[in-house]
């Protein structure tokens, strides 16, 4: 009797031991069989990983312009120093799909206190807006919009030239040192276009990339970036970015805010 009492508990755990070990050998239980097939599917639906590389339109270069960097300098700077600098690509045509798009460019510290913005048309003889914004208080890349109501929105199919200038003597303005460029406002297809307004925030930036679109993919990358300026993966993306376009030695250089002074 005694020692039918002690090999009772001794079965009880064999068997739970010998179901241990039919279970650990491959025999899964209905809820591991059920999230396998899951989990598979999860890893075939990932999305693309995110590219913020440029895909120049296919619009052949812009029209002759200073390629991006300035002429003259009135004494502001030293050897090795970066000078102001448009942020667009040098080798392709600057396109926008907005009203009224978002210029940026690298500026450097200076002692004079006025940029000035001008938008011609093609011909380069009509002005259709300027404007004068205060100069930042330190070397950095500087954004500007241009505003709803203060001139007509954009033409689809029409080029216009720019310029910004640092005004350093407002009594001699040929000492100004000066940086142009070319915009064209485009129209895409109705596919991207509702791509676009069904995509996340984070995903605009390369989507207009990808379409050759610079002046919103580099603007809403900006965006993200000053809205999360510790944000790994966004400073990963805007070098990429700008590392497509040969500015990558701009990458590190702080967005600061602009201020506009006046406008005509």
């Amino acid at each position: 009797m005694i020692l039918k009492n002690l090999l009772q508990p001794l079965a009880t755990v064999s068997g739970v031991l010998v179901l241990g070990l039919v279970v650990g050998s491959g025999f899964n239980s209905p809820a591991q069989a059920s999230s396998q097939p899951a989990l598979r599917d999860q890893n075939l639906t990932l999305p693309q990983k995110i590219s913020e590389a440029f895909q120049p339109p296919d619009r052949g270069a812009p029209p002759s312009t200073a390629d991006g960097g300035a002429r003259g300098s009135c004494g502001l700077y030293k050897p090795g120093e970066k000078v102001l600098t448009a942020l667009t690509p040098m080798n392709s045509l600057a396109m926008t799909v907005s009203d009224f798009p978002t210029f940026l460019w690298y500026v450097p510290k200076s002692s004079a206190s006025t940029l000035e913005f001008t938008l011609r048309d093609e011909t380069d003889q009509q002005v259709i807006y300027k404007t004068q914004l205060a100069m930042p208080s330190q070397a950095g890349i500087v954004s500007f919009s241009l505003p709803a109501g203060a001139l007509p929105p954009l033409e689809v199919g029409k080029m216009y030239h720019w310029y910004l200038a640092i005004v350093c003597d407002p009594e001699d303005r040929s000492g100004d040192t000066v940086v142009d460029g070319w915009i064209e406002r485009t129209k895409v297809s109705r596919t991207v276009a509702n791509r676009l307004k069904n995509a996340p925030i984070n995903e605009l930036p390369s989507i207009y990339a990808r379409e050759g679109i610079w002046h919103e993919a580099i603007a809403s990358l900006a965006q993200l970036r000053r809205n999360n300026p510790e944000d790994l993966t966004l400073i990963s993306r805007w070098e990429e970015l700008l590392n497509s376009v040969q500015l990558g030695s701009f990458a590190q250089e702080p967005l600061v805010e602009d201020r506009q002074i006046s406008q005509e």
